[in-house]
């Protein structure tokens, strides 16, 4: 395929279409966005290109060790929903992540070149959240997805759907989207009802159904995110959260007495935090299964290192299974990819390092042999402030620290991260006289729009240059075109994408749904450097 042929969002673009009246938004296909900026002269030498994807969130949704309950607080029809506004803990397509990723992953195999020059791909790096909460099956199926092989995206009863999105009259809840219908003698569920959803009889039978992956092609890298080491990317796993993910019930109702702003205030972005308490609740039951045993400390590296011989322990070594860490670098020719290990394991959805890994970073930033560093981590540098750490413990490193270090390395030109399930760019240092690097986030797997992104480093005379764009997982946008054929992993990934373009919870306010995609800046465009 030449470089001309890639279907990424410079030939087209997928957009929301116009809202019926329950909101509900189809997609439409419209004109691509060619690259912003100076274009590179035809001398130019490329040096590297990346795929790069993030936030993939392989979730077990028929799990017992999630919250799905807290999310209900931030439908638009709820009291509560002014002052909690947005959880992120329940959301319609969560069922359809392993076929998103699939449908991912054979788009990327398509893809050869960066978005410039007929570079051949390098590597895919893949930054974090590749699992939605932390267990060990959710892992199993991420790497499976990315190796290859027959995928079996199903836990508990092989006979039944046990997720909140059941018909099932003992378990049905009006808050979750309920594909199959509605239960006899019941009232309809409030996304169908209220919020334009649809129904999609088979859906939750077509998505255990085995399937072989393709696998990616090229060689890829893994980065840790907080959503692969903390239930829900933001509580410390413990024996009695242990005991409840493999466990036969689920939490389906909060106790009468508790309060709410104290279970919220709880569940936070700085550590510590807690989940929501049983005692008193209603719970339902559910067929209990080991594999979804919370991942321990050294799972993350084992798994990754399990094939070595043949990929490189995808970034992680030997030495990571031992320690137990999970940081990493990588020389791709001139260039030295850094991964960083951004999780505070102690609790808390966002960022820092602990202070070994910040003295590691300092001495292979110190190594005069690359030409270029690339920085690769699951939080963005501004959400980097999460320095809690229990007495005793070793102190954590955040942002101005790590910056001030940063900017005193002119090798530096490049930070890659997710995280925020969003696209931007900006530039780290003074912009002015590009002394410093640029900072790219990129959307994530699971909520609209569901991109990748291109990035290929460029040498051109005296200046660096970086051409990035993204590009979508190629399914059916139409609905009836993705249902027509349900098995398909494809055509899920379809529906999935149909589905997070029309989170309800998310249709205006300041966690509108258009805020993932960016700005025209954050997309398609070249950043110069020096």
């Amino acid at each position: 395929m030449g470089n001309d042929e890639i279907q990424d969002t410079r030939s087209a673009r997928i957009i929301r279409g116009a809202a019926n009246e329950n909101g509900w938004k189809n997609l439409e296909l419209v004109e691509g966005e060619p690259l912003l900026g100076n274009q590179p002269s035809p001398t130019a030498q490329s040096i590297l290109s990346l795929v790069h994807l993030s936030d993939l969130h392989i979730c077990d949704a028929q799990s017992p060790a999630r919250v799905e309950l807290m999310d209900r607080f931030g439908d638009p029809h709820h009291p509560m929903s002014e002052v909690v506004k947005y959880v992120g803990v329940y959301r319609a397509q969560e069922i359809l992540t392993v076929q998103t990723l699939e449908a991912m992953v054979r788009t990327v195999n398509s893809i050869e070149y960066g978005p410039v020059t007929n570079r051949p791909i390098d590597a895919v790096v893949i930054t974090g959240d590749v699992t939605d909460n932390a267990q060990q099956n959710e892992l199993g199926w991420y790497f499976g997805v990315l190796d290859g092989g027959m995928v079996h995206p199903d836990s508990g009863d092989s006979t039944k759907w046990e997720g909140v999105a059941s018909t099932d009259a003992k378990m049905y809840d009006r808050s979750y989207w309920n594909p199959e219908g509605t239960p006899t003698g019941m009232e309809p569920d409030f996304p169908r009802s209220l919020y334009g959803f649809p129904t999609i009889k088979g859906l939750t039978d077509a998505v255990r159904k085995p399937f072989q992956a393709q696998g990616l092609r090229h060689k890829w890298l893994a980065t840790h995110g907080n959503h692969d080491a903390l239930l829900q990317g933001t509580v410390a796993p413990d024996e009695i959260l242990q005991a409840f993910a493999v466990g036969d019930r689920r939490l389906s109702g909060l106790s009468a007495d508790i309060n709410l702003q104290a279970l919220f205030s709880n569940f936070t972005e700085v550590g510590p935090t807690t989940y929501p308490s049983p005692d008193g609740g209603q719970t339902s039951p559910l067929t209990p299964d080991e594999r979804r045993i919370l991942n321990k400390p050294d799972d993350w590296a084992k798994i990754h290192t399990s094939c070595a011989d043949a990929h490189d322990g995808h970034g992680l070594s030997e030495e990571n299974v031992r320690t137990g860490t999970k940081y990493w670098y990588r020389d791709l020719e001139s260039v030295r990819l850094i991964s960083m290990d951004t999780v505070n394991i102690h609790g808390g959805w966002q960022g820092s390092l602990d202070e070994s890994q910040f003295v590691w970073l300092k001495s292979v930033l110190a190594d005069p042999t690359p030409k270029y560093f690339i920085l690769l981590s699951h939080h963005p540098i501004f959400t980097l402030f999460n320095l809690y750490h229990p007495v005793g413990t070793d102190r954590r490193v955040g942002e101005d620290e790590l910056r001030e270090e940063l900017l005193r390395h002119d090798r530096i030109i490049l930070w890659l991260a997710g995280h925020n399930h969003e696209h931007h760019v900006d530039f780290v240092g003074d912009e002015d006289t590009k002394q410093g690097f640029y900072h790219i986030q990129t959307a994530s797997n699971i909520d609209w729009p569901q991109q990748g992104r291109l990035v290929e480093i460029i040498e051109d005379g005296d200046r660096l240059g970086i051409a990035t764009s993204v590009f979508d997982h190629q399914s059916p946008i139409a609905l009836d075109e993705a249902t027509a054929e349900l098995e398909n992993p494809i055509n899920m990934a379809g529906i999935s994408r149909i589905l997070s373009a029309n989170h309800w919870q998310r249709r205006s306010g300041e966690h509108d749904l258009e805020i993932g995609l960016g700005q025209r800046e954050d997309r398609n465009r070249y950043l110069w450097i020096r």
